[in-house]
């Protein structure tokens, strides 16, 4: 039996605390090789980059909660059984309470 993934792709977050959309989520990747997810704000500069199997953000950049805005993202992995390199890239919107 193979396992496949229909990946939902999420295009906000809101990083507030109250349980509801706080984090960017994709758990569901670890059936994947090589998962990578990569965050940068809107002029390139990177804000995030997954390590180690983390397969969820919280709209921080190191410890520090990023501004409202919008943000671009690429996710990249490889699938298990035919080694095929697959990524997905767009837009993300992070909206704080300021």
């Amino acid at each position: 039996m193979k396992e496949f993934l229909v990946l939902n792709l999420v295009n906000a977050i809101t990083p507030n605390g109250d349980g509801i959309n706080d984090v960017l989520n994709y758990s569901d990747l670890r059936i994947k090789q090589d998962v990578s997810i990569e965050i940068a704000d809107r002029y390139g500069a990177p804000v995030y980059k997954s390590k180690d199997q983390t397969y969820t953000w919280d709209g921080k950049s190191g410890s520090r909660p990023l501004s409202t805005g919008t943000y671009w993202y690429i996710i990249r992995w490889t699938e298990p059984d035919s080694k095929l390199a697959v990524s997905y890239s767009g837009w993300i919107l992070i909206k704080n309470r300021e």
